[in-house]
This record gives structure tokens, C-alpha cells and sequence, in this order.
């Protein structure tokens, strides 16, 4: 398996020229348009998914047809994401022209992520972005954080320890920063610290509301597990210059099952 590490601190033209046809007769011009007006309400049907939420206990996700001129199944999914292939935790269907269904999923008490797959049976399909939901009493110390994303935050301030820092604190703005960033990459096979919409690190951690004075970040690809991935990180001098910078206050540990993928932001305030 590939393993991959990265860190940072803070043409021409064409024309044509045609003749034009003969006009179409009367009889040629009914069919042309009947067809015209099939193809336009082809394209206003559509489905969506919408993302999945948490409702008296339970997770609820909704797909919707609307714009249709006809009628057809409209099935939804609820849908975990894991380490394996993601698994069907509740599904519907119902024949509608337009309208909604919704399925509910029983909700569990650690968080998982959650998303919402909508399809109907003329072939549309939409798929929800994933969401961390959770219907368990929030734990002590945060339950913002996977038991993997918990461990890396360990080993890191372990490694700190033995080099004289203080212990880092798991910072839930700085998590959603790091979590966000490894799912986008993971979703979207990517792996760099510019986003797609080209924004730095700096600027996705001012965008949960974070300010600070200095940042940096890691990121990883292929590490299977938080010991790993720490250890691959102490290996290379850059990344573990900003593990074991003394000057930084704050950590977020952000993990994506697909690749798999990790992300750490650090910060002082």
C-alpha cells in the first residue's frame, strides 16, 4: 500500500458554416415538439438526498423527487461509513410522482458517520454529504473525537513528554477542521494541504472559528492504524517539528477511513 506524508507551517477555436435546412412542415413540426417538451421535463425531474439528522433518538434521512411528470419508486438509504465497504443501516421506497420519504435508523451512542443515498426507478440518484451523529450522553473530555483520532492525540503528547513540550489539547474546533479535511481528500482522491477550493489550512481552521497566532499541519495517507501513523510522522523532520513544537497550545485530529487518511492541526492561541 502506498503511504504518503505531507507537511507545512505557518488553444483555439473552431467554426463551422452550415446551409440552412428546409423548413419542416407543419405534420414534422408537432412531433419535433412533443419530443422537445419530453426531453425538457426529463431534465426538471430530479432526486435529492438530504444529509441525515438526529430526531427524538433517531437518525433520520429523507429523499426527494420533485419537477416529475410522472411516476416512479423513490427509494432511500441510510448509509455508515466504516474501514469496510459502508452498510445499509435502513431503507425505504414508495411509487410517488413527487414528494418525499424518509427512513429512520436506530441511533447509536458513539459517534458514526452517517449519509443518505436517494434513488428512483427511471435511474436519477443524489447522494447526502456524510455527518457524525451520535444519540449517547457526551463523554468526559469530548465525544467530538473517533478512538483512533483520541489515540493519535496520546502518542503525540507521549512523543511531547519525552521532549520537554506540554501536552497538547484536543480542541473540538480544531478536530472539525482536521476531520473535514481528511474527508474531503479521502472523498474526492486528492492529497494535499490546498483544498479543492483553494483554500490553506490556515483558512479552513479561521472557518470553525479558531483563532490563533501560529499554525501548522500533517497530513497522512495509508497508515492503518494511530500508532502507525504517528510513528511515520516522528520518522520525517518535518512533520515532527510541528508535533513536537513547544509553542503550540491546541491540537485537532481529523481521520477518514478511505485510504486511510489523517490530518493534524495545531495552533496557539
Amino acid at each position: 500500500m502506498r503511504r504518503e506524508l505531507q507537511a507545512v507551517a505557518c488553444v483555439g477555436c473552431l467554426t463551422a458554416l452550415s446551409l440552412p435546412a428546409p423548413a419542416a412542415s407543419a405534420q414534422q413540426a408537432v412531433p419535433q415538439q412533443a419530443a422537445a417538451q419530453q426531453a425538457a421535463a426529463r431534465q426538471a425531474c430530479r432526486v435529492l438526498a438530504l444529509k441525515p439528522s438526529v430526531v427524538q433518538g433517531t437518525v433520520r434521512a429523507t429523499a426527494v423527487r420533485s419537477g416529475c411528470a410522472d411516476q416512479a419508486r423513490l427509494r432511500v438509504r441510510v448509509k455508515v461509513a466504516g474501514s469496510g465497504p459502508d452498510r445499509v443501516v435502513k431503507s425505504g421506497s414508495q411509487i410517488v410522482g413527487n414528494g418525499r420519504i424518509t427512513a429512520r435508523a436506530s441511533c447509536a451512542g458513539t459517534p458514526r458517520r452517517y449519509y443518505t443515498i436517494a434513488l428512483d426507478s427511471q435511474g436519477r440518484t443524489s447522494q447526502s454529504r456524510s455527518v457524525k451523529l451520535s444519540c449517547g450522553r457526551p463523554a468526559a473530555g469530548g465525544s467530538f473525537a473517533s478512538s483512533a483520532e483520541t489515540a493519535v492525540v496520546a502518542l503525540t503528547n507521549r512523543a511531547r513528554a519525552e521532549n520537554g513540550c506540554r501536552p497538547l489539547a484536543h480542541d473540538a474546533k480544531l478536530h472539525l477542521a482536521a476531520e473535514r479535511h481528511s474527508a474531503d481528500m479521502a472523498r474526492h482522491g486528492y492529497f494535499s494541504h490546498t483544498s479543492r477550493d483553494g483554500r490553506a489550512f490556515g483558512q479552513r481552521i479561521r472557518a470553525t472559528g479558531f483563532a490563533f497566532r501560529r499554525a501548522g499541519e500533517n497530513i497522512a495517507k495509508g497508515q492503518p492504524t494511530a500508532a502507525a501513523v504517528v510513528k511515520a510522522w516522528l520518522d520525517s523532520p518535518g512533520h515532527r517539528a510541528n508535533m513536537l513544537n513547544c509553542s503550540f497550545t491546541h491540537i485537532g485530529v481529523g481521520h477518514h477511513a478511505k485510504g486511510p487518511t489523517w490530518t493534524q492541526d495545531f495552533a496557539s492561541r
